[in-house]
């Protein structure tokens, strides 16, 4: 049985190469861009509190 699936998965293989080779493949020119910070996310932010201790030049 498993020489049978074997022999199956190798046949696949075997097909999708040959349609690969036969077509050609697919040349994409994709065009390449730097992340841009989108208005729509979320900013987080510190929230001062008292835990947090002083800040400024109180801060020693």
């Amino acid at each position: 049985m498993k020489a049978l699936a074997a022999l199956g998965a190798g046949l696949a293989i075997a097909a999708v190469a040959v349609l690969w080779f036969t077509t050609g493949p697919v040349i994409v020119n994709a065009e390449i861009k730097p992340l841009q910070p989108s208005e729509d996310m979320p900013v987080f932010r510190p929230v001062p509190t008292k835990l947090a201790g002083p800040t400024g030049r109180d801060n020693r």
